[in-house]
């Protein structure tokens, strides 16, 4: 099993005929009713192909399955005082502004120290109390920027939603090496887990699952340039995976090809001192309870320092 933010991959080890629900139920250790869910939003593939609810009734020996489980509704975890930025918050939820290098949820190898554990503890949650936040959506562990998290079981289930009918404005200011033909341009690729890195994902033309992004060129600098990216869905991966396969991988994005000696000793030099992709989630909104929402934050200082130093080349 491979186990990465929220990624599963499963080689199954013997012949099964079982409705689907119920034998993933017990494979992944999730209940029937979110298996359902997930199913519903075309996040378990099975070979490759995306899982139509129940239609496999017999699984084999050496078949495949692939999930991105989406969160739990509620969470329920050890507060810790880890300080955060919160931008906004009301009854329905909060908006978070996640630092690069931070985890959003406790995982295996990053057990304490998450946003979500300093989130509880914002909330004045002790274990076992009654405030249970809801993780609607993440972003990479160094990606930085706009977190929502819903603050009840009616905003999650409202959010999820939003997010699963692409129904969320997201938009990113990403760093990425070379220069477009084109100012504009639209991305869409099948999207799975890569036979030859499982740790990152690619574009397989055989998987029904898709992922699209749209990108503007921003700015342009002698190795590099700056985009916004809108994303119309949102997978694992998804900016990192399309921006290498369309030949111009994002600055520093070491899973994605994105780190680059260019033999200039001032750029080299800033970008060894700060060792993240160069991404940003930088606007976040949606309507939610008959209220339009917008968000944006400000781009770190960290990507600041390396833009300045890619535009004087």
């Amino acid at each position: 099993m491979v186990d990465l933010d929220g990624a599963i991959s499963i080689t199954l080890e013997a012949d099964a005929a079982v409705r689907a629900d119920r034998f993933l139920a017990e494979l992944l250790a999730i209940s029937r009713t979110r298996v359902q869910r997930n199913i519903e939003r075309q996040n378990i593939l099975l070979n490759g192909a995306v899982l139509i609810k129940n239609s496999f009734s017999r699984f084999r020996a050496g078949d495949v399955v692939e999930a991105e489980i989406e969160p739990l509704e509620e969470l329920s975890l050890a507060p810790e005082p880890i300080p955060l930025s919160i931008v906004f918050e009301n009854d329905l939820f909060l908006i978070v502004d996640k630092p690069a290098g931070m985890v959003v949820h406790p995982a295996p190898g990053h057990p304490r120290g998450t946003l979500m554990n300093g989130i509880m503890h914002h909330l004045g949650a002790a274990a076992g109390g009654g405030v249970r936040p809801g993780l609607v959506h993440r972003i990479d562990k160094d990606t930085s920027g706009l977190l929502v998290i819903a603050r009840s079981s009616a905003a999650f289930e409202e959010l999820a939603a939003l997010f699963a009918a692409h129904d969320i404005e997201r938009s990113y200011t990403a760093l990425v090496w070379g220069h477009f033909s084109a100012p504009t341009g639209t991305i869409r690729t099948g999207h799975a887990r890569d036979p030859k890195n499982r740790l990152r994902f690619y574009p397989s033309k055989n998987s029904g699952r898709m992922a699209v992004t749209h990108y503007e060129v921003t700015g342009e600098y002698p190795l590099a340039s700056r985009l916004t990216l809108k994303l119309e869905t949102g997978r694992t991966h998804q900016i990192r995976m399309h921006m290498r396969h369309i030949g111009h991988p994002v600055v520093n994005d070491e899973l994605y090809e994105g780190v680059r000696k260019n033999g200039r000793p001032a750029l080299d030099r800033v970008l060894a001192a700060h060792r993240r992709q160069m991404l940003h989630a930088r606007e976040l909104g949606f309507t939610l309870s008959g209220k339009r929402w917008h968000f944006e934050s400000a781009v770190p200082a960290d990507m600041k320092e390396v833009d300045a130093a890619l535009k004087a080349a």
